[in-house]
């Protein structure tokens, strides 16, 4: 590998794709897969990988990602079960914890083998490490949440990187809902308003951390090339909103009335637990040390995030 090579797990998603298509012309990126069926950039090297490796003692396994990592500018880690594949019970919630923690311990045990280990870790994490925090303002000091189903995850996700930090500046994302045409919580978001039937979640009163997608990948790729960021990032637009507050400038946009509430029982009756952790979370996330390190947004309010989702349409022409 090279200085300009990036090792890409989990890059089936939307970040990953988004990644992808923003470091491809600058990088030779090696993205680790479970099929390496498919076509890639011309830029884009798929390697078949088994995130249980090192759980599972393969060495052989572990061979080939240590040649892959050897001397990389950059490992991102991004895979992982998704959220919404289940109602966050109990076998769903293993599920997550396990795909993290397994495909996290692997690669940092490659990397520890390594001779020249990648210049950079850049570790995925999540608003959920925070939990149920009403309207406590959270900067990345402020610690893990208690009695929130996702914090175990997000708190074992993030202690399996930290011996990373030994071999490599290690970079934590703690992302907030990524917003992007193509991001299946925005297309949730965006169908019920569409059909005139959105209302807010539960209270609306929340706080919502998001991002788009533009930024996130801006700020993955500012971590990877500024030697001074390390360390835990809320990875979050920095205008808060809260829940109702994206909903109503969402059907503003598209001319559409915002006045059908869900009621939380509601919708813990149809979500289970994946109401409390994709929907009534309220976590008031500052990208502090984000803007401290001196990133700049492109798209850190509603209306410049909207402007690229939702477009005003052209007149038609005569």
């Amino acid at each position: 590998m090279t200085e300009r090579s990036i090792v890409i797990a989990g890059a089936s998603g939307v970040i990953g794709r988004h990644l992808i298509a923003a470091l491809g012309e600058e990088y030779a990126l090696t993205v680790l897969t479970r099929r390496v069926e498919g076509s890639y950039p011309a830029s884009v090297t798929p390697l078949a990988w088994r995130s249980d490796a090192a759980r599972a003692g393969n060495e052989e396994e572990l061979s080939r990602l240590t040649s892959a990592l050897e001397g990389a500018a950059a490992l991102v880690n991004l895979a992982g079960s998704p959220l919404d594949e289940g109602r966050l019970g109990p076998a769903h919630v293993d599920r997550m914890l396990e795909s993290r923690v397994d495909s996290t311990t692997t690669l940092v045990t490659a990397m520890q083998r390594c001779r020249v280990a990648p210049a950079t870790v850049i570790q995925g994490s999540s608003s959920g490490y925070y939990g149920q925090r009403g309207e406590e303002l959270l900067e990345e000091d402020a610690g893990p949440g208690r009695r929130f189903v996702l914090t175990p995850v997000a708190e074992a996700w993030e202690a399996a990187a930290a011996p990373a930090a030994a071999r490599s500046r290690l970079c934590v994302m703690r992302m907030g809902v990524v917003l992007a045409r193509d991001a299946p919580a925005w297309q949730k978001l965006l169908v019920p308003i569409r059909l005139g039937v959105g209302g807010r979640y539960g209270s609306g009163r929340q706080w919502f951390p998001w991002i788009h997608v533009d930024d996130l990948v801006a700020a993955l790729r500012y971590l990877i090339e500024v030697e001074t960021c390390e360390g835990a990032f809320n990875t979050v637009a920095p205008e808060q909103a809260r829940q109702a507050d994206l909903g109503r400038a969402v059907a503003r946009r598209l001319r559409r009335p915002f006045w059908l509430p869900a009621p939380a029982w509601a919708l813990r009756l149809l979500l289970g637990r994946l109401a409390d952790g994709a929907l009534l979370q309220s976590a008031r996330m500052v990208p502090a040390r984000l803007l401290e390190c001196g990133f700049a947004f492109e798209r850190g309010t509603l209306q410049t995030a909207l402007d690229e989702l939702l477009p005003p349409r052209r007149p038609a022409r005569g």
